[in-house]
């Protein structure tokens, strides 16, 4: 899933669940997990997990697809 902040146009990370193996353009194999939210936004210091970066930086995704809310 593509996460969507709960502010109109914010947007976070991809919510992988699953125990899908995650592996890095060079080949390392990350360690498998139920869920992980990948980093969206480019600018994580925990590539390419989600650090929540994209918070300060207002990261905007404007192409859609099927989102996560946080529920109110």
């Amino acid at each position: 899933y593509i996460v969507q902040g709960p502010e109109p146009g914010r947007s976070g990370g991809i919510y992988v669940m699953g125990g899908i193996p995650i592996t890095s353009a060079d080949g390392e194999v990350y360690e498998v997990r139920n869920r992980v939210l990948l980093c969206r936004c480019g600018a994580s210091r925990n590539m390419p997990f989600c650090d929540a970066t994209h918070i300060n930086r207002m990261f905007k995704d404007t192409r859609g697809g099927s989102f996560l809310r946080k529920k109110d």
